[in-house]
């Protein structure tokens, strides 16, 4: 499936993340995408979200996210997301984090919508 309304990605990302489809996820993303690994970390690049993003769902968690925002400007849209994750780290102490997600999405030339820039820490920052 793919994403034809820029308001609808982040759900679509919640839904995909569910599934535990690392590939799924990873179509969401432009090829040279930026993710904020963690705060203050950026990665760029499908390779370098892939590992981050098959890091996280390693930690079998859950992921509950509330769309905010969504605001459209010609192919961009800021979007805004509060969200909550727990899951276990290896060694299974619990992790939990959260935040206020901004990222920006792009829609591409066949209308559907994908992630070009992806900050969860976006603003006011939590860790556990």
């Amino acid at each position: 499936m793919s994403v034809n309304s820029a308001g609808e990605i982040n759900s679509y990302y919640n839904e995909v993340f569910r599934s535990g489809n690392l590939e799924r996820l990873l179509a969401l993303y432009e090829p040279d995408a930026v993710l904020e690994a963690q705060p203050g970390e950026l990665v760029r690049g499908r390779s370098a979200i892939r590992e981050q993003l098959n890091n996280l769902l390693a930690l079998k968690g859950e992921l509950h996210a509330e769309n905010q925002s969504c605001v459209e400007f010609g192919d961009l849209a800021l979007l805004r997301a509060d969200w909550q994750f727990t899951g276990e780290d290896p060694s299974g102490k619990p992790v939990s984090m959260g935040s206020a997600s901004s990222k920006v999405a792009r829609r591409q030339p066949d209308g559907t919508w994908l992630y070009i820039i992806d900050l969860p820490f976006g603003s006011n920052p939590k860790k556990a």
